[in-house]
């Protein structure tokens, strides 16, 4: 099965054509006019992903050497996002699909970052438990049978993990995005130097907090630490956080794979650190291929669902959402 995949949920412009799960070709156009107002103005992405998203799927059709004919579904991330940048993808997914005759997939954009694993080899071993943190989310689930069985644990109470990040470079004059900018600092950095406190930090509870750690960060700045040791210190806070609360899971549920999927997981000292405890418990660790959104993930959860139900599909009624609540997580927008 051909999929064509788009993905507009935020300010990466994504288009994927994917056999199955194997992808076939693939473009991603990350919007480098936001660093310049250091964070992401909706109107101005919205506006670029309709500028370029027509482009993007030519291109990818070019490589393959296929047409939009050629295309047996069409998927577009549904939410949650930015819902003018979302409507793009979504809207001309539906043209897309309607024009040519074929099914419509609306994907959560959460379940997309943990079926980005899906089709790797070898397989996922269930139960299995996944970390997803990004920008606009920092979240625990629990698989205990399958792909489909994937609930919530705990979220964060107000600001995700990567909203941390880039609120953090962003005070330390470090550019949009910040999680490259401390990664990079923090290297050179001396992390004891700079004590911040570590919120929520039971590793039992799966829930998080990061907006006190920022308030925490402005004070150091504001004392005249150096910027490269408050760096390192709030890195290393964040992904002692994230580590100890995703572990104590792992060993709650028995689990043998441990998914992570999002744009922190591209964080040298959270992957290096994952992969030391997961070698420990010979626990089977899964990082994303790209961390960061794009649309190979979003045709992998389409493909997951069309696996599960080959008749499936989204209306035409299937709108944009900038928020998702529940405790069990769907990659299929009805």
């Amino acid at each position: 099965m051909l999929i064509l995949a788009v993905e507009t949920s935020c300010d990466d412009s994504a288009a994927a054509l994917l056999e199955g799960t194997r992808t076939v070709a693939e473009v991603i156009r990350s919007q480098q006019e936001h660093g310049e107002t250091g964070g992401v103005v909706p109107e101005i992405a919205s506006r670029l992903h309709m500028e370029v998203l027509p482009d993007l799927v030519g291109s990818i059709l070019r490589e393959a050497g296929a047409k939009t004919g050629d295309v047996d579904l069409f998927a577009a991330t549904a939410g949650p996002g930015l819902i003018g940048s979302l409507l793009v993808g979504l809207s001309w997914a539906k043209a897309a699909a309607l024009a040519c005759g074929r099914p419509f997939l609306g994907i959560n954009h959460l379940a997309a970052h943990i079926f980005s694993h899906y089709g790797d080899e070898p397989e996922v071993e269930f139960p299995a438990v996944a970390l997803l943190v990004s920008g606009g989310h920092t979240c625990l689930f629990r698989m205990e049978k399958g792909w489909h069985d994937c609930v919530l644990l705990g979220g964060t109470r107000d600001d995700a993990a990567g909203e941390a990040f880039d609120k953090t470079a962003k005070m330390l004059g470090l550019g949009y995005p910040g999680g490259p900018g401390i990664d990079r600092l923090a290297s050179i950095g001396d992390p004891d130097s700079v004590v911040l406190p570590s919120p929520l930090e039971d590793p039992g509870n799966p829930e998080f907090s990061f907006s006190g750690l920022k308030t925490a960060v402005r004070l150091q700045w504001e004392k005249g630490a150096r910027v490269e040791d408050i760096a390192a210190s709030f890195n290393r806070t964040v992904v002692r956080i994230l580590v100890s609360k995703f572990f104590a899971q792992l060993h709650l549920a028995g689990a043998r794979s441990a998914l992570v999927g999002g744009g922190v997981a591209a964080n040298s000292l959270l992957r290096k650190t994952l992969a030391e405890g997961c070698g420990r418990t010979g626990t089977r660790l899964l990082l994303p291929r790209c961390p960061t959104d794009n649309a190979t993930m979003v045709g992998r959860a389409a493909a997951a669902v069309i696996d599960r139900d080959p008749d499936a599909c989204s209306g035409m009624s299937c709108n944009a959402f900038a928020r998702w609540t529940g405790e069990r997580l769907e990659a299929l927008v009805p």
